[in-house]
């Protein structure tokens, strides 16, 4: 995976276009919205979606004739003339840059041995994007069922390691035999990397993809609930690579409230 330079940007907690405009004395329209996307389509025929709903189209698809997405979702920064289109509509813009955001699993099911063999250094709980060597990294939902949660593990930085970062995967598990407090939707982050046995010293952040979809049915399936009002993630957390000595942390957040206050707010 190729690192790049990325700005510094914001974003609130349910993924929302976030603006930066090239103004030069209030005359300029340009204005270079940010966001997590949906990809739709491939090489040459990409289309990105919004959270709110609406579709851009790359006026520069030729630009992006080497751009090769395997993921279901991209961090989409582009630019388009505000005094001719509104931000919520579907239009062509100017990709500027587009990262794919590699796909986590989750399922509902306890966790056994066998799921994770490497601890992470931390999850972030920042609603703010910042850029890691390039990779958008912040707590995010696309919708209900979609949400990205930023990750800071360890990788190899050596040429003999080769691209270290893609051999690793991350995973939710979520128990239903489990106890938690009442309104709490309880799941399990573990961490696989195909050899564990490297020592990592590096640390990388990113925003890995997570569908629910499944762990939220089973979870109303248990409870009766169908809308948590919060989420917590249990992880196992080292101050080295390897996976003696590791801790368990949580992190949590809110659920429920985000995304009633988005219908109350549309």
């Amino acid at each position: 995976m190729k690192k790049q330079k990325l700005a510094v940007v914001f974003a609130a907690l349910l993924t929302m276009v976030g603006f930066s405009s090239c103004l030069n004395g209030e005359t300029d329209p340009t204005v270079s919205p940010h966001e997590f996307m949906k990809v739709n389509g491939g090489v040459g025929y990409y289309s990105f979606t919004s959270s709110s709903g609406y579709t851009i189209t790359p006026a520069n698809m030729s630009a992006l004739k080497d751009v090769q997405l395997s993921t279901s979702y991209a961090y989409v920064m582009y630019s388009y003339d505000s005094s001719l289109m509104e931000w919520n509509e579907d239009k062509s813009a100017t990709i500027n840059t587009v990262f794919g955001i590699r796909d986590g699993w989750a399922m509902p099911r306890a966790t056994v041995e066998e799921d994770g063999n490497a601890p992470v250094y931390s999850l972030q709980n920042n609603t703010e994007l910042f850029a890691y060597y390039g990779y958008p990294a912040y707590l995010a939902y696309y919708d209900k069922y979609n949400l990205f949660i930023p990750i800071t593990y360890y990788y190899d930085s050596s040429e003999e390691s080769g691209e270290d970062i893609d051999t690793h995967s991350f995973a939710l598990y979520y128990d239903s035999e489990e106890a938690s407090d009442k309104g709490t939707l309880l799941m399990h982050l573990r961490h696989k990397v195909i050899n564990p046995a490297i020592k990592r010293e590096k640390t990388n952040t990113e925003s890995f993809h997570f569908n629910i979809a499944a762990v939220l049915s089973a979870y109303t399936a248990k409870t009766g609930i169908s809308m948590p009002d919060k989420i917590v993630v249990e992880y196992e957390k080292s101050q080295t690579s390897s996976y003696d000595n590791t801790t368990s942390d949580k992190l949590e957040f809110e659920y429920k409230s985000v995304f009633e206050e988005n219908i109350a707010n549309n």
